[in-house]
């Protein structure tokens, strides 16, 4: 982090994405950086525990709290090991340390986990890619939310990308390490409200973004 080509790099970043303050598409990033706030995170986390007590699928929770509550807990513990400072041109004003992405990293943990997830519930390789697709666009944006607001280095951002890749890896071993010992089932049949279900949890998390984001992000741009 303290090397001199990582350093030049963040500050030649940093100083572009400055530039991009009065962007039409700061707005646009906000939203997306919205989407990995802790209210929205621990509401999807919520929903998603629902999801597994309905369809009895509740040892998906353990692979799901390892994820996120491990990876947060292993950012905070190195923001206070670090101590980095943010960026200077911060446009959202943060109160915690730079290194690594607090947004960064639960983007892998907590939308890689539901990837995964929906991946092995999927029984179409063709969904099955387009889900990875998806997820990993969702998590490039987040990561790219918080350079673009001038709220992490670059170097903070791929720091938060590899604690979530980490946290991630460990928690779908152990799902697969519970499937394999027939703990879990993937090849339920979803019934038509438990689909319902599912739509209305990415509904609730989509309209959850938004209002967080009105209520408390844009104004913090006056």
């Amino acid at each position: 982090m303290e090397a001199d080509s990582i350093v030049t790099t963040d500050l030649f970043v940093s100083q572009h994405m400055s530039v991009l303050r009065e962007s039409g598409i700061i707005d646009f990033f906000i939203l997306i950086t919205s989407s990995s706030s802790t209210p929205v995170t621990c509401l999807i986390i919520l929903l998603t525990a629902i999801l597994c007590a309905v369809v009895r699928q509740p040892y998906i929770l353990i692979g799901l709290l390892v994820s996120t509550i491990g990876s947060t807990a292993f950012t905070f513990a190195n923001k206070m090991a670090f101590q980095r400072a943010r960026p200077i041109d911060i446009l959202l004003q943060e109160h915690t340390h730079s290194f690594p992405s607090g947004h960064a990293t639960i983007s892998i943990a907590l939308y890689g986990f539901l990837a995964y997830m929906a991946i092995r519930f999927s029984q179409s390789f063709i969904n099955q890619v387009r889900i990875l697709s998806l997820a990993l666009l969702l998590c490039l944006l987040i990561g790219l939310s918080r350079i673009v607001l001038n709220e992490h280095y670059l170097s903070d951002v791929m720091g938060g990308f590899l604690v979530g890749t980490l946290w991630l890896t460990i928690a779908i071993s152990m799902m697969e390490w519970l499937t394999a010992r027939g703990r879990i089932d993937w090849r339920i049949v979803w019934s038509a409200p438990q689909r319902y279900m599912v739509w209305f949890s990415i509904i609730a998390g989509l309209i959850a973004t938004f209002v967080y984001a009105t209520i408390y992000q844009f104004p913090l741009l006056g």
